[in-house]
């Protein structure tokens, strides 16, 4: 590969859209401009041929990948550097959302051979495991963001994209592919619209089905609420999706969706989070997905969720350890809430009433109250559950399910 990249066709949904170009800035030309074509992006509609900008586009970078991945592509290809266009080149097709990269010219790789549900689930784990899965699949494309050791693999073979997300823990957080299944049950339980998953056999990877995907396999446009907002937050900028309040997201899905049952649904998805102890709920981990504009914009389904309060942390190196007690942003916007503490109840409330506009907010914290209890009891009995994950995740539920007495 060319160690510069300066050009990239972009694909949207599998069909030529228009091009990528870096030079001093970047910049993305549509083929016509035609309101009816699809967008690249909600804040780059194609009415005007060109968009520019001094940084990669926010619908673009949202993609990239950080953490794990990153790393790993780090040292599969030590001599090139990872660049922005370089990372798009190399995610080509398979990004989550419906935009695809390809160099000019350039063959399309093969398509991957399809790995059975039930043998990723029977697969017993080890980290030679994960790493051939990674090494397969990193030649066909990428397109996993985030901090979380994940790949996405294809299932099915009527699909010419990768279905399924594989997802393991990662050092320091043990058993965090249970936690984040036990989590989605509860979600599931309390009729919370949620990405599908299954846990391995040895409760050590978690399968999560992509939800950018309609029933025929028709890729949907996806965008996370840090994209909607402008923001590019990779590497050392990451700590950009920490930046803002839940209301300032309501208020965003809001103009966006233009729904009030979407709002109603944010609601629930951040009460759950706040019950459960998810500290992570930051603007990447909400999002919009849409066929076409003219087809209506929709909360895209809830997504990467952990209990992270059972997790310790340290400031600095030889610290203290400490307790995740606060949340990913804050609850109210405004200079007097700098508060990122979990809200009590009746604060939770009054946002989904002011906020949301949920006439009785109560009663969604009952109805998850009432699934995290009955996900508990279940766990107990299911042998892929440690003993001293379940006693820790009991802690923080228990003292969540109180939030709707």
């Amino acid at each position: 590969m060319d160690e510069r990249i300066q050009l990239l066709q972009v694909h949207v949904a599998g069909r030529p859209a228009g091009q990528l170009l870096q030079q001093s800035g970047f910049e993305y030309r549509y083929l016509t401009v035609d309101p009816a074509q699809p967008v690249v992006g909600l804040l780059m509609p194609p009415t005007r041929l060109t968009w520019q900008d001094g940084a990669l586009f926010p619908v673009m970078d949202q993609n990239l990948p950080e953490g794990d991945l990153f790393n790993r592509l780090r040292q599969q290809f030590p001599k090139q550097p990872m660049t922005a266009m370089r990372l798009l080149a190399l995610i080509g097709d398979n990004g989550i959302g419906r935009l695809g990269y390809r160099i000019p010219g350039s063959a399309v790789p093969a398509q991957a051979a399809p790995i059975t549900r039930q043998t990723l689930l029977r697969m017993p784990f080890t980290a030679r495991v994960f790493d051939d899965l990674i090494d397969a699949y990193l030649a066909t494309g990428i397109g996993v963001a985030g901090m979380q050791p994940k790949i996405m693999v294809p299932e099915r073979a009527t699909i010419p994209i990768p279905n399924l997300i594989v997802k393991t823990a990662g050092a320091g957080y043990p058993g965090l592919a249970a936690n984040e299944y036990l989590c989605m049950m509860a979600a599931l339980r309390a009729g919370i619209d949620t990405a599908q998953v299954e846990l391995s056999d040895d409760g050590q990877m978690l399968l999560v089905e992509r939800f950018d995907l309609d029933a025929d396999g028709q890729r949907l446009g996806f965008e996370d609420v840090a994209s909607l907002m402008g923001l590019r937050v990779r590497d050392t900028l990451s700590e950009r999706k920490y930046h803002g309040s839940y209301q300032r997201v309501a208020e965003l899905l809001g103009m966006i969706t233009g729904n009030r049952h979407d709002l109603h649904r944010f609601y629930e998805q951040l009460a759950f989070s706040i019950m459960v102890g998810n500290g992570d709920a930051h603007l990447k981990n909400f999002g919009v997905l849409y066929h076409g504009v003219a087809d209506g914009i929709r909360l895209a389904p809830m997504f990467d969720v952990v209990t992270t309060r059972i997790y310790r942390y340290q400031r600095s190196p030889g610290g203290p350890e400490l307790e995740d007690s606060t949340m990913a942003l804050r609850l109210w916007s405004g200079k007097t809430q700098r508060s990122r503490g979990y809200p009590v109840p009746e604060a939770l409330c009054r946002f989904g009433r002011d906020v949301c506009g949920v006439r009785d907010p109560k009663a969604p914290l009952e109805r998850i109250a009432q699934a995290m209890a009955d996900t508990l009891r279940a766990a107990s009995k299911d042998p892929r559950i440690p003993a001293s994950l379940l006693a820790q995740l009991r802690r923080v539920w228990e003292n969540g399910i109180r939030c709707a007495q």
